[in-house]
């Protein structure tokens, strides 16, 4: 498990970290059935407050993504195949809604946003 912090980004600490666990849950690097480390583990690591670790774990679980069951841990749900699919293709919409938001504001019409897509995909 990966979590890379930035102080360069207007997103809380919580999301970051609720977005990096989640999309590494999805393309399958945290599996199904792996036990996650406690919280304070996990903010040790961090160097940050328990807080926004429990904030993520708490969204997690929210989502679906994992469940916690007293005494023993917390651990990663086993997600059926759509879903998982539902849950990227929601992660993707919600991420591309703000941007094309932001592109339309700038201007931009559909033409060149697929342009622009298109070359970022080919890279």
């Amino acid at each position: 498990m990966d979590i890379v912090l930035s102080q360069k980004t207007d997103k809380p600490i919580y999301t970051q970290i609720y977005e990096q666990i989640a999309a590494q849950i999805m393309n399958g690097e945290i599996a199904a059935g792996q036990k996650l480390p406690p919280i304070r583990t996990v903010a040790l690591n961090l160097r940050i407050s328990v807080i926004p670790v429990k904030q993520a774990w708490e969204q997690l679980e929210r989502e679906g993504f994992i469940s916690t069951a007293a005494g023993r841990g917390t651990f990663v749900c086993e997600l059926a195949h759509h879903e998982l699919s539902d849950k990227r293709t929601n992660a993707a919409r919600e991420l591309l809604t703000k941007d094309l938001a932001a592109c339309r504001e700038m201007g931009l019409s559909l033409e060149e946003i697929l342009e622009i897509i298109k070359k970022a995909w080919e890279k």
